[in-house]
């Protein structure tokens, strides 16, 4: 069990420690999956097999292949020990989540951290901050009298994190049979998590949500034995006017129209500057690139003259990690999401009501933060990386032999 509450742990630690990007917190997150990975193995339980093992096979020869290139190599170290952290706790997750309480478990652990996460962001956002420890005076941040950022430095990570957890909010809403009581409760923290990531002001945040719920609504209403397909109309087109509301009671029409806006680290403008920058050094540097995490120390090489603000990340988790490992990521990306997606599909048709709602649940998720990618970097972000990698696991969990079996 203790691997299981590690795993639990990480999902509510790296969040609430400033999304986990100071190195003191991502060293306590190795030596908890170190010491997790380690129980397994003394425990004589197996890693399991999956259809990722030849993805993950091909990102690590990939990046080991960059690492090996790479003439920053102390950075490309730091980032080989993470993606092994990743790797690792993927695994790990396949492995202790076996059971049909530990998966609700660790569903519920997602969505409580989302509700934490968002006390703090509102609590924040009206000078109540409970704790000092969440205020940050050493980053200069934009928009702090009008957006949340909760315990996360940038609210686009926020939101990053909210638009994974909000499908599981919705699928647990829709895919059983519940008391009032609890369908109102569900209801309540879906409400408020949509609240917050509406005060987020993230565009990228918007965007990512919208199409996970709308991909929710397509694939239950493409289900042939789905009976309650008039209800998820219903249900969707009400939260869909709420939110329109949320909005609309926000500066969001002025949010929207700042896509040009004078701020160097959030106007259109300045991404596709850092975007062309970074298109020039993947040319430079195509078939390994410059190594694991060392797009912060290659790129200024490249960056456009003019720009005020040496970038750190490229804006886009797609342009940063081909920087970083060469061209062939793009084909070993579309291999692993094309295995990832596939296999969720498949479990899709299982009679396990439970099975079915958390992979949909863990495909909506990950779509969301693929999404929100393209214009902003979560998964550079520790926390985020981490809950992304232990949702995708969740698709991968074994059947029980002895789980009872619920047909919709």
């Amino acid at each position: 069990m203790i691997p299981f509450y590690i795993i639990c742990t990480l999902i509510i630690f790296a969040p609430l420690t400033r999304g986990a990007v100071n190195p003191w917190a991502t060293t306590i997150i190795q030596i908890l999956v170190l010491i997790a990975a380690i129980t397994l193995t003394l425990s004589k339980s197996k890693f399991p097999k999956t259809p990722m093992t030849k993805p993950i096979t091909a990102i690590l020869i990939l990046c080991t292949a960059s690492f090996i290139n790479s003439p920053h190599k102390p950075f490309a170290l730091e980032g080989m020990l993470m993606l092994l952290t990743y790797i690792t706790a993927f695994y790990i997750t396949i492995a202790c989540v076996r059971t049909r309480q530990q998966q609700r478990t660790l569903v519920t652990t997602i969505i409580t951290t989302a509700v934490i996460l968002s006390t703090i962001g509102i609590l924040k956002r009206f000078d109540l901050n409970p704790f000092s420890f969440w205020t940050y005076p050493d980053i200069a941040q934009t928009h702090t009298s009008t957006s949340v950022s909760g315990a996360y430095v940038n609210r686009n990570h926020l939101a990053g994190f909210l638009e994974m957890a909000i499908p599981f909010v919705i699928i647990l809403f829709i895919t059983r049979q519940r008391s009032l009581e609890t369908k109102l409760g569900l209801l309540f923290i879906t409400l408020f998590l949509i609240t917050t990531l509406a005060f987020t002001l993230s565009r990228g945040g918007w965007i990512s949500t919208l199409t996970a719920i709308l991909f929710l609504a397509a694939v239950l209403l493409a289900q042939k034995n789905f009976a309650h397909k008039k209800t998820i109309l219903t249900i969707f087109a009400a939260f869909t006017i709420i939110t329109i509301f949320i909005l609309s009671s926000l500066p969001v029409v002025e949010r929207i129209t700042t896509l040009t806006q004078q701020d160097p680290m959030d106007n259109i403008e300045g991404r596709i500057r850092c975007w062309k920058g970074t298109i020039a050094q993947i040319k430079d540097n195509l078939a390994l690139g410059t190594g694991p995490n060392t797009f912060a120390q290659a790129y200024p090489a490249w960056q456009i003259p003019g720009h005020a603000v040496l970038r750190r990340y490229a804006h886009n988790d797609y342009l940063h990690f081909t920087a970083e490992t060469g061209i062939f990521f793009i084909p070993v990306l579309i291999y692993t999401l094309f295995v990832f997606f596939r296999t969720g599909f498949q479990n899709l048709n299982t009679q396990s009501r439970q099975k079915k709602g958390i992979t949909l649940g863990a495909m909506a998720a990950i779509l969301a933060i693929l999404v929100h990618s393209f214009s902003d970097f979560n998964l550079n972000i520790p926390a985020n990386a981490l809950a992304f990698t232990i949702i995708a696991a969740l698709v991968f969990h074994p059947s029980e032999q002895s789980e009872k079996i619920c047909v919709p």
